[in-house]
C-alpha cells in the first residue's frame, strides 16, 4: 500500500473512531414556572419567572389532583388542577374551573387553585390547558406543560396567566 493510501486509511479510522466516541445528547430537565398577573389581580402579582436547578420545582399527582410546587429562596407557590369527578386529568382544555379544597370531594366542574406565600384566591374561575402529562412506569410525572388564566373573585376581574413546563 503506498503511503498516500495508508494515510488516508489511517485518518478514516481515528475519524471514525472519533464519531464513534462522541457522547449521545441526553434530554435534560426542564423545569420552569412562569406567570404575569395584571394589575389588581390576586394573590400573585406582577411576572415571575421559575427554573430548575435553581428553583426547586416539583410536580405530582395526588388523589387525582395535578400539584405543582415552587420553592425559591424564602417565595413559595403551588398550582393545582384537577379533572371534573369521575374523570382522570388528561391532556386537553378545562373551563370553568372553580376553587377546591384538597380534601373537598370532586364536583362537577374542574378544580383550581394558586397559593403564594399562604394567601390563595376563595371565589376562582379559572381555565386551563395540560398540553402533555407524562406519567413514568411508577405512575409519577416526568412531564408536563400546562397553561392557565386565572380571576378571583369575578369570572371578569384582572387575570393571571402560567404556564408550567416539566421535564423530569
Amino acid at each position: 500500500m503506498n503511503s498516500l493510501r495508508r494515510a488516508c486509511v489511517v485518518l478514516t479510522a481515528v475519524a471514525g473512531l472519533g464519531v464513534a466516541f462522541v457522547p449521545v445528547a441526553s434530554a435534560d430537565p426542564v423545569q420552569t414556572v412562569d406567570y404575569v398577573a395584571e394589575e389588581g389581580s390576586h394573590p400573585l402579582h406582577g411576572t415571575a419567572h421559575y427554573a430548575g436547578p435553581g428553583d426547586e420545582v416539583r410536580v405530582w399527582v395526588n388523589e387525582g389532583i395535578l400539584k405543582v410546587d415552587v420553592q425559591s429562596g424564602f417565595t413559595d407557590l403551588r398550582v393545582e388542577m384537577s379533572p371534573p369527578a369521575g374523570e382522570t386529568l388528561h391532556t386537553g382544555t378545562y373551563t370553568g374551573a372553580r376553587f377546591r379544597w384538597t380534601d373537598d370531594p370532586a364536583t362537577d366542574t374542574p378544580g383550581f387553585l394558586v397559593v403564594s406565600g399562604g394567601l390563595g384566591c376563595g371565589d376562582v374561575y379559572a381555565d386551563f390547558t395540560v398540553d402533555r402529562l407524562d406519567r413514568g412506569a411508577d405512575g409519577r410525572v416526568t412531564g408536563l406543560d400546562a397553561t392557565f388564566v386565572q380571576r378571583c373573585d369575578t369570572p371578569d376581574g384582572p387575570a393571571t396567566r402560567g404556564e408550567v413546563h416539566f421535564t423530569a
